[in-house]
C-alpha cells in the first residue's frame, strides 16, 4: 500500500461515524472463527496448549483438534510431512524471523502479570525465546474503542509502553505475551 493509499484509508476510517460503524458491524456475515496451526506432533501440541495456556479440547480427530479458551478457537492440525525445526537460537534471531516473512507470524496472549505468566509457562516446559522488554508504540491513529478489550489494545493505559515477552510452541510458532 502506498503512502497516499494509506492516508486515504485513514481518512475514510476517521470519517465513519460511530452509527455507521455499528450499522456495518450488524450487517457483517463473517467473524474470525479460529486460527489454525500445523503441528509436527498433534498430541504434543495439544498437551502444550492445554497445560501451558489453559485451552480445553473441544473436539479431536486423528488429523486435527479444536481447542478453546473462553470463546476463542484454535485448530491444531497434524502435519502430513513433519519437518525438522530450524528455530533461531537468540532473541534477535526470533525477532528477525518474525519480521522478515509474510503470513501469520505469531499469536498474542494478554496476561495480567508478565513475570508470573513467564514463571508458570517455564515451569510447564515452555521455551522463552525473547525475554521481557518494554515496547513503546508510535501510534498514528486510534479508533474509538467499543469494548474493553479494544480499549486496552488500542494504546497503553496509565503508562507509555506495554511489556512483551515471547515463547515458542513445540513447532516454533511464536507466542507473544503482552502485559498491557
Amino acid at each position: 500500500m502506498t503512502e497516499e493509499q494509506e492516508a486515504k484509508l485513514k481518512w475514510r476510517l476517521r470519517r465513519l461515524s460511530k452509527i455507521e460503524r455499528d450499522r456495518r458491524r450488524k450487517e457483517r456475515s463473517m467473524i474470525l472463527e479460529h486460527v489454525g496451526i500445523t503441528a509436527n506432533d498433534l498430541a504434543e501440541s495439544i498437551k502444550f496448549y492445554t497445560e501451558v495456556f489453559g485451552f480445553t479440547v473441544l473436539r479431536e480427530t486423528m488429523q486435527n483438534a479444536y481447542l478453546y479458551l473462553d470463546d476463542q478457537l484454535l485448530e491444531l492440525m497434524q502435519s502430513r510431512a513433519p519437518t525438522d525445526l530450524n528455530t533461531p537460537q537468540t532473541p534477535e534471531g526470533w525477532d528477525e524471523r518474525m519480521r522478515s516473512c509474510s503470513g501469520l507470524v505469531h499469536i498474542g496472549f494478554r496476561v495480567g502479570n508478565l513475570e508470573e505468566a513467564i514463571q508458570r509457562i517455564e515451569e510447564l516446559g515452555g521455551r522463552l525465546v525473547v525475554p521481557p522488554y518494554e515496547f513503546e508504540p508510535k501510534i498514528e491513529y486510534v479508533a474509538e474503542a467499543t469494548t474493553e478489550k479494544l480499549r486496552i489494545a488500542s494504546q497503553p493505559v496509565g503508562k507509555a509502553y506495554w511489556r512483551i515477552a515471547m515463547f515458542a510452541d513445540p513447532d516454533g510458532v511464536i507466542l507473544e505475551l503482552l502485559e498491557r
